[in-house]
């Protein structure tokens, strides 16, 4: 997949300029960059939930407009957005089946369901299948949309913020997923703030400012630092510079003791002075 020189504009708001990107199959490349940099608009062009004003996209070298995620989808492009499309009233199974349902004689083939859904269930999210969406917690929501994606054998799939209802368990379990699916030949576009997560999953790398790509480079090459410093135009040391600490007997206006959230921390203790 291939963009040339593509930007798009809302009113007066000037969302992504000239932006070229080559991202190879089979490949898990992220997007990352401040707030407003353009990446969700970026994914959701390639995806057909925008349309670019200017510039060229190639899907297998042929140039492409998708006028909906409808269309994109009919090409193999899948998009995991920030705002869940699911349909709450319907059910888990029902949810990562829909629109790729099995029929029999004209109607739905609960059996041949039930053993595609149990198929990926071996992906290790554990959802009841019977259970209606609008009742689960936003992270498991967010499990149906990665399941629904990979149930349609899609050839790219495009990820914005997937880990943010995520435990970090949870998360690493969505990174096998993904290294899984680009085993298989599936292209990953990975659009993400955790920078440390990026650099461990994905192969390249590439960075937008001011809804501009600022560098495209291997992820092995970069560091969290540097990215943050292509991110925001300066380093780290020029926006926080060196404090001297406060006096070791000055008054904690916080204290922490043996705080612990389910899935997430346990045991953590500190002082603020």
């Amino acid at each position: 997949m291939e963009l040339r020189a593509v930007s798009k504009r809302f009113g007066g708001v000037q969302a992504l300029r000239d932006v070229d990107l080559a991202v190879r199959q089979g490949s898990i490349h992220a997007l990352v960059g401040e707030n407003g940099a353009g990446k969700s608009t970026l994914g959701k062009i390639i995806a057909g939930a925008h349309r670019h004003d200017s510039g060229e996209m190639l899907v297998d070298g042929r140039p492409v407009a998708y006028g909906s995620p409808r269309e994109a989808l009919a090409d193999g492009i899948a998009l995991i957005a920030q705002e869940l499309s699911l349909v709450p009233g319907l059910s888990v199974m029902e949810n990562v089946l829909l629109g790729t349902e099995a029929h029999r004689l004209g109607m739905l083939d609960a059996r041949t369901m039930r053993r595609r859904f149990g198929e990926l269930e071996e992906l290790g999210f554990n959802l009841p299948a019977d259970v209606p969406v609008g009742s689960l917690r936003m992270a498991d929501q967010q499990k149906v949309e990665i399941l629904r994606a990979v149930a349609r054998e899609v050839r790219l799939i495009v990820m914005d913020e997937p880990t943010t209802s995520l435990t970090p368990d949870e998360a690493e379990r969505l990174f096998a997923v993904i290294r899984d699916q680009a085993a298989r030949g599936t292209t990953i576009i990975y659009i993400s703030h955790a920078l440390e997560s990026v650099l461990e999953l994905c192969e390249e790398v590439t960075v937008l400012r001011d809804g501009q790509v600022v560098r495209t480079t291997p992820a092995a090459r970069q560091t969290v630092e540097g990215l943050v410093t292509a991110m925001i135009g300066r380093s780290l040391g020029a926006i926080f510079p060196p404090k001297q600490p406060p006096a070791s007997d000055a008054p904690v206006v916080l204290s922490v003791r043996g705080l612990a959230t389910s899935g997430w921390v346990r045991g953590v203790s500190f002082d603020v002075r």
